[in-house]
Formats: structure tokens, C-alpha cells, sequence
């Protein structure tokens, strides 16, 4: 398992604040030399810390500006069909799988206007496994998807 130090926290913390930062700057930022931070990022690569990732893109400000919580209960032997045809739908930002009494699946879905949410959700409705949703709309993200406290968190116990 992987286990960052310091020097990794101060990179990733760099990259959150700045995904467009070059290696030059990331190696400022963070206190190491420029060869250091490009190893640095190589690793976080290679142990699947750093992928792909969209989450800096702002969707409201491209007219998606309804979001909500779709959960799912589903066919358990159709799983890996629901996930691939979920995965397959651009509307489905997110698909977590849970456990609890509120569903098999949650997903995070935008849409341009509640008519769309709806085409959203028979969309789900009809994708292979699914037996039954139930719709939050989202009115607003109190506290966004983030990992900066964590990083710095890491940070601060790898210096005790």
C-alpha cells in the first residue's frame, strides 16, 4: 500500500490548488528540486494516486445546472451490466456502490433543466439490472468534493 510523506502532500496540495502548474513550479511550492518533484509525480502515477480526474471542471457554468442523487436498487446478478451501461450515459457523473437501506447504487447526475432530469432518470430506469430508483435533486453543495484537509492532514502527521 502506498503511504505518502510530506514532500507527496505538499505536491498533491499544490496540484489541488493549481491542476495547471508546471513541474517547475510544483517543485517550488512543494520545497524540492525540479528532478525530485517530476520522480514524485511519476510515482503518484504509477501507484494510482494521481488519474484521471474531471472534477475541476465547473458543469453549472455549461448549463448543467440541475444536479441530483439517483439511488438505485438493483438485480444483484446484473451489477457489472448496470455499472457499464451507467458508465456509458454522459448525464452519470458518479456511481458509488453502498451499503444500506438506501439503495444498491448511488448515482450523481446533472442535467440541464428538470425535463432533462427526467429523460436522466428513465434513462437509468431502463438500464439493464435496474429494478427501482428513487430522485434527490440537489439544491445546492454545502461543502464540495475535496481532498485539501486530508493532504494537509498527512502533512502535518508525517512532520510529529
Amino acid at each position: 500500500m502506498f503511504r505518502p510523506d510530506a514532500v507527496d502532500a505538499r505536491i498533491l496540495q499544490a496540484l489541488v490548488a493549481d491542476p495547471r502548474i508546471t513541474v517547475s513550479e510544483l517543485a517550488e511550492r512543494a520545497g524540492v528540486v525540479r528532478n525530485t518533484a517530476q520522480a514524485r509525480l511519476e510515482r503518484l502515477q504509477r501507484e494510482g494516486v494521481l488519474g484521471a480526474n474531471d472534477r475541476g471542471v465547473e458543469i453549472r457554468a455549461l448549463g448543467y445546472s440541475v444536479a441530483a442523487i439517483v439511488a438505485i436498487n438493483l438485480r444483484h446478478a446484473e451489477i457489472e451490466e448496470a455499472v457499464d451501461a451507467l458508465t456509458a450515459n454522459p448525464a452519470v457523473l458518479l456511481v458509488e456502490e453502498v451499503a444500506g437501506s438506501t439503495g444498491d447504487l448511488l448515482v450523481r447526475v446533472a442535467a440541464r433543466s428538470t425535463d432533462d432530469l427526467q429523460q436522466v432518470v428513465h434513462s437509468i430506469l431502463i438500464t439493464p439490472g435496474v429494478v427501482s430508483t428513487t430522485t434527490q435533486v440537489v439544491l445546492k453543495t454545502r461543502v464540495p468534493f475535496r481532498v485539501g484537509p486530508l493532504l494537509s492532514e498527512i502533512g502535518t502527521s508525517e512532520q510529529d
